[in-house]
């Protein structure tokens, strides 16, 4: 039994490291890759989130499924509608906070891997693998809209193609629904699928005005699915969704420097995948691309349309190229399937950056779940209840772990700045003077200047600190809060605090 488990130990880092000699402390090697492995994903699944944004994503998803209100009559953010109700309906169906979001990425980069079988053959084990720890340098793991985006660009162009293999022109239909509701959790998803989706329904043999209509009118069809409560609900509600987000987006827009560095970052990325890239192009050709080879264009025409959606936004986080990493990772993986090898140190640059990110990743997971465990959420969520929460600037884990109801819709710690700019502090007096319930903010966020004296000096004047707690004895962070009551006018008994550190 033992020889059959080293067996399949070495099967797994011949993917690694094919066709080549077995190098000296190569059992310790393995050993302590897989012990590091072991880690970095149990790093992910011990903890609530990795990323604020699924999380966020779930808190507007609640106002939906839970309270049945319009995202930004719940809280605000620019990504569509989608997104948030994708979110909302996995909070209902996963009850748990440890690991939920990890687990959705781990589903669904599974689903992507038999998904892209169609495209070619490949070991499903060594995609996976590709795809969950060579996107550590990407935070795959964090199950942030990016590999919901990828699941769904990966249905709808299988959807398409298998018309084209079984001549069944009615998954042409099905694949416009699944990219109108694909759009919908990112708009850049439209970039990425511009190319692949032509190929399929424009090159010679392959096109047929009637697929052309279906896909149209499934995508309407989705659309008009999607947005039928809007629809339904009138006074221009449609028109201020897309106005608010066209408002927020236009402010939102990354500035030259952080444009520049995004290009920067991209290429970089690109040029850690070029050797798959190069042994693609080696291996299929563009010349020798006659009809029964043509799907062999999908994934590199797949890769580069996703190229301009990851600078778009202007912003250089690195889960945009998530976007892009996905067709390559299947493409890496049809080529070892192929029997192609990579010269010795091609990509090298690929794992030494890869170990570092799932190092440092599994490192930085450990640390957050130190510190939420020393936030008492549900102590919050009994002492608030229904009622409303203002959030001067405060991270919003404490809005989705406590699951409270925001005051304020613009709950992200930086979004009334980028709507306010100067004027922010004037938007808190606003929403102060209508006496929300509950206040929070960071911990001494009036003494680290990180709120508007005014601000404070009202705080600190009509609200009692009933919960405070800094995460981080050397300087507070991101989970360190502090949670504010309001002081009746006439004065009761004080309620007692919760707790204070």
């Amino acid at each position: 039994m033992p020889q059959k488990k080293n067996r399949a130990i070495d099967i797994f880092f011949s993917a690694v490291l094919p066709d080549r000699r077995v190098p000296d402390g190569y059992t310790a090697l393995k050993y302590s890759t897989l012990l590091i492995l072991f880690l970095y994903f149990l790093s992910y699944l011990i903890i609530p989130f990795s990323n604020g944004d699924p999380a966020y994503y779930t808190i507007l998803g609640r106002g939906i499924i839970q309270h049945h209100l319009f995202p930004y009559n719940y809280a605000f953010d620019h990504k569509p509608l989608g997104v948030n109700l994708f979110y909302g309906l996995w909070d209902w169906l996963i009850p748990f906070y440890s690991g939920k979001f990890a687990v959705l990425a781990l589903v669904l980069s599974a689903a992507v891997v038999c998904l892209c079988r169609t495209f070619g053959d490949f070991s499903r084990a060594t995609a996976f693998m590709l795809l969950t720890v060579g996107g550590a340098i990407f935070n795959v793991l964090s199950g942030n809209s990016e590999i919901v985006l990828v699941t769904g660009e990966t249905v709808c162009l299988t959807l398409m193609f298998k018309g084209i293999q079984n001549n069944r022109n009615s998954l042409f239909f099905l694949a416009g629904i699944v990219a109108a509701f694909t759009v919908n959790i990112n708009y850049l998803s439209a970039v990425c699928l511009v190319a692949p989706a032509a190929l399929l329904l424009f090159s010679p043999g392959w096109f047929r005005l009637s697929r052309c209509f279906l896909a149209v009118a499934g995508g309407l069809s989705g659309l008009l699915a999607l947005f039928s409560p809007y629809l339904l609900a009138g006074h221009g509600a449609l028109q201020t969704y897309f106005s608010m987000q066209h408002e927020f987006l236009h402010r939102y827009s990354g500035s030259l420097h952080e444009r520049l560095l995004c290009l920067l970052w991209m290429t970089f990325y690109v040029l850690l995948l070029s050797p798959v890239l190069i042994a693609w192009c080696r291996r299929f050709p563009l010349c020798d691309q006659m009809q029964n080879n043509r799907k062999n264009l999908i994934l590199p025409l797949w890769f580069f349309s996703s190229l301009p959606a990851t600078m778009l936004s202007g912003h250089p986080f690195e889960h945009y190229f998530q976007l892009c990493f996905a067709p390559a990772a299947i493409m890496w993986a049809i080529l070892l399937r192929q029997g192609v090898i990579f010269s010795r140190y091609a990509l090298m640059p690929f794992f030494v950056v890869a170990l570092f990110f799932v190092i440092n990743n599994a490192r930085t997971n450990f640390k957050t779940y130190i510190h939420c465990n020393r936030v008492d959420y549900a102590a919050i969520s009994r002492e608030v209840g229904q009622n409303k929460v203002l959030s001067l600037r405060a991270y919003h884990s404490v809005f989705y772990l406590s699951n409270l109801w925001p005051f304020d819709i613009y709950l992200f710690s930086d979004h009334t700045d980028i709507m306010y700019g100067a004027h922010a502090g004037q938007h808190f007096m606003e929403d102060l003077q209508k006496r929300p319930p509950y206040v929070v903010m960071r911990y001494n966020a009036c003494g680290l200047h990180e709120v508007e004296p005014q601000v404070c000096e009202w705080v600190q004047q009509h609200y009692k600190l009933i919960y405070a707690v800094n995460v981080q004895q050397s300087k507070p962070n991101k989970f360190s809060v502090a949670l504010y009551k309001l002081v009746q006018p006439v004065q009761v008994p004080a309620t007692p605090n919760i707790v204070e550190h």
